[in-house]
């Protein structure tokens, strides 16, 4: 007989969970209990899984190519598109579990009853670019950043195209001519501002993603990766961006940073670890005349609010006293500010 361990990690559907050897009682008392949380209809999902991200991010992406492929056999005369082209490119992408399978039809053909957790585009015109991808017909990664680009919210569309455009997986220009074919869609301005927002300076989807909260809340962009240094021309650190008329040095990070090399046991101690090493960071980069901003890229994701808080309480601690280190920009070494201050 089944138990709750043996259901997969990812939503199922109720027939898997039948499948597997589970009663239709044993569910229902499992829903019941708060130990498998019912998704919609036919979906479930056991609760309180926890996962490291990337291994989560692979069952949820697995899941998701396994519910497209059933999508595309049932609805013909469709390809993967939007979330779901980007999930087949292997974009970095954040994805519910449960999100809806995208298609946009590209050919004019007959298609079976739409089914719950599928979303059909339709576009002007049928003269989609389509490509192949491991067996699976999708937009190609040009059309597929620029629908995102379109649909998603601006601080992701911004950390997927700049991790993208880093990796050469596409480039700026392939997915401008793109979006120069849809001029009346929905979204376009939007996506416009996303490219105008990209720099390869940046080292993380994190640092991209707070560009983009950072923008919708009307404050100046940090130069990003910048290198600081003593009044002995020692080098301090390498920030993750800097407001240089500002005096304020800003920190995004991801919570993998105080994860990394720990297991279940030492987990505690190398965060520790890793927060000790920080406050001694911070020290030598504030009592060179910076205030830092530090905030993680969850709490960009889920909370945009506090990196605002944090940008403008640190602005309004800095200036106090001069800085008194060098900044290396473009090969020379510096004082601040580096640029004319943005208009």
């Amino acid at each position: 007989m089944a138990t709750l361990t043996d259901l997969p990690l990812t939503p199922f559907r109720y027939a898997d969970a039948l499948g597997l050897g589970l009663s239709r009682q044993q569910l229902r008392h499992l829903v019941g209990s708060g130990r498998v949380v019912r998704l919609r209809r036919g979906w479930y999902a056991a609760a309180g899984v926890a996962l490291p991200d990337g291994e989560r991010w692979e069952l949820t992406r697995r899941h998701h190519l396994q519910r497209l492929g059933e999508a595309l056999l049932d609805h013909p005369g469709c390809v993967a598109s939007h979330a779901s082209g980007g999930v087949v490119h292997d974009l970095p992408l954040v994805i519910s579990p449960h999100a809806d399978v995208e298609l946009v039809r590209v050919e004019d053909a007959p298609s079976s009853r739409r089914l719950p957790g599928v979303t059909i585009h339709h576009t002007d015109t049928i003269d989609v670019p389509v490509t192949t991808v491991d067996g699976m017909r999708t937009t190609t990664i040009a059309q597929t950043c620029a629908d995102i680009l379109r649909t998603r919210r601006l601080p992701h569309a911004l950390a997927m195209l700049d991790e993208a455009v880093r990796a050469s997986t596409v480039t700026p220009r392939e997915v401008r001519a793109v979006l120069d074919t849809q001029r009346r869609w929905v979204g376009r301005p939007r996506a416009l501002q996303v490219i105008d927002l990209l720099d390869g300076r940046r080292e993380s989807w994190g640092e991209a993603y707070s560009a983009g909260v950072i923008h919708l809340a009307e404050l100046p962009q940090p130069i990003p990766q910048v290198e600081l240094y003593d009044e002995e021309f020692r080098f301090v650190a390498r920030l993750d961006g800097l407001l240089d008329h500002e005096q304020v040095a800003t920190e995004c990070d991801g919570q993998g940073k105080y994860r990394l090399g720990a297991t279940a046991e030492t987990g505690e101690q190398v965060a520790r670890s890793v927060l000790a090493a920080e406050a001694v960071r911070q020290g030598r980069i504030e009592r060179l005349g910076l205030e830092v901003a530090r905030w993680m890229t969850e709490e960009a994701m889920h909370t945009p609010e506090v990196v605002a808080q944090r940008i403008n309480a640190a602005r309004s601690r800095a200036l106090s006293r001069p800085f008194t280190g060098w900044v290396r920009w473009e090969g020379e070494f510096r004082r601040l500010p580096l640029l004319p201050r943005a208009e």
